[in-house]
């Protein structure tokens, strides 16, 4: 009964994770398409913290298990508040702190996941999920980070050789620029349009490119020995173990070894 309560519980806990590591996903995956999207077509530099917003309830939901859910929570009410009101009033500090709370809070949710993927035992879709989340918020806490340094060390980054800078019409407009050269660093693809100035921006650049190769080899290498482990036949007991008592015989099995009661009989 024990055993049974156990395996529902996990089976529950399982599925509880699979829903929030999808709305995680789904957030980030959001954000990427609907920002440049509404660059676009609207000048929507504004919608960056509206958009960074849900990600960062999507990441309080994931982590709602945590004993730290509650900090987590303010931090991401402070955030998304802060954000909200730098872009109305147009205040740099405030700013500041708001996208300091927000990549905090990215980072434990990054360590938290990254965390439950190393503890894993076998290959889910939860397990697949939760990977490309990690792999996700690893450009999107490097782009906040790009963002932070640019505003307090202006021009450390280029575009086609011009300094990328908050325009106050629109502050929050450059993000989509650094996004997008956060994910393409990630990526290794080095298109050379936009490009780091500065040796505090070379290596934050150069360390995002290293931690995103060294995270797919080791996530894929990761899923590939928890999928080999989960396919291999586990080995016969031997007679030993069996009239131990730790694997139970069959109604119809044979005992291996002569009787050697019936032998001392015969003899």
């Amino acid at each position: 009964m024990t055993d049974l309560l156990e395996s529902l519980y996990r089976r529950d806990e399982a599925e509880g994770a699979l829903g929030r590591h999808s709305i995680l996903l789904g957030s980030l995956i959001f954000l990427l398409v609907a920002l440049p999207l509404g660059q676009a077509v609207a000048g929507g530099g504004a919608r960056y913290p509206v958009l960074l917003a849900l990600v960062l309830v999507a990441a309080v939901v994931v982590c709602s298990h945590q004993k730290t859910a509650v900090v987590m929570g303010i931090a991401a009410v402070a955030s998304i508040v802060g954000g909200f009101y730098a872009e109305w009033a147009n205040e740099p500090g405030i700013r500041l702190v708001s996208d300091f709370l927000g990549l905090g809070l990215l980072g434990f949710t990054t360590t938290v996941m990254l965390n439950s993927l190393v503890q894993a035992r076998d290959v889910s879709p939860d397990t697949v999920i939760g990977g490309i989340c990690v792999y996700l918020l690893i450009g999107l806490c490097f782009a906040m980070a790009f963002v932070l340094l640019n505003d307090l060390v202006p021009g450390s980054f280029e575009r086609d050789r011009v300094a990328i800078v908050r325009h106050a019409d629109d502050p929050s407009a450059h993000a989509t620029t650094l996004l997008y050269f956060s994910f393409v660093t990630l990526a290794c693809l080095g298109y050379g349009d936009v490009a780091p100035k500065g040796e505090l921006a070379e290596m934050f650049a150069v360390s995002e490119a290293l931690i995103g190769q060294l995270y797919l080899a080791i996530f894929i290498a990761r899923l590939v020995g928890l999928y080999v482990s989960q396919r291999r036949p586990l080995p016969y007991p031997t007679w030993d173990a069996r009239q131990d008592g730790a694997c139970p015989k069959a109604p119809n099995e044979t005992d291996p070894r002569p009787d050697d009661t019936n032998e001392r009989g015969t003899r």
